[in-house]
């Protein structure tokens, strides 16, 4: 099935990202995430990913495979998908290392993620959504 998470704050969101602002090198919580981009920066904001870097089905953590990539010795694994305001992007980010580069210029890059679990009631940890939003989202 799919299902949007339990909790009021992790299943759609607006990701901001200014001048010198990146997102670093991660796995998703989710099974999966929708992401349209509304607006393109100047420059950088790029989208990276090692495709299927682990199984998480399997518990695979892969500590020495993201070492690897943290130390910029995975280049020649590194995609980019080149992505326009307007583009639809269905992603599978819990078993695919991903990241934002750096934007560059004065436009600010733009776009909408929308969260879903294969399981109905997952939620993001209070902790998580602390980290993530500012907020519990209970008020």
């Amino acid at each position: 099935g799919v299902h949007p998470y339990a909790d009021p704050l992790s299943s759609i969101n607006v990701h901001y990202a200014s001048e010198g602002q990146e997102l670093g090198w991660h796995f998703d919580n989710s099974a999966f995430a929708i992401t349209l981009l509304l607006q393109k920066p100047d420059g950088g904001g790029k989208f990276e990913y090692i495709p299927k870097i682990r199984n998480s089905d399997r518990k695979e953590m892969v500590f020495d495979k993201v070492e690897c990539v943290l130390d910029g010795d995975a280049s020649e694994q590194i995609h980019e998908l080149p992505i326009e305001p307007g583009t639809l992007v269905l992603f599978r980010g819990r078993d695919s290392l991903h990241r934002v580069t750096k934007v560059q210029g004065d436009t600010t890059r733009m776009l909408v993620v929308l969260a879903y679990n294969e399981k109905p009631g997952v939620e993001l940890s209070k902790e998580a959504r602390m980290t993530f939003f500012g907020r519990i989202g209970t008020d």
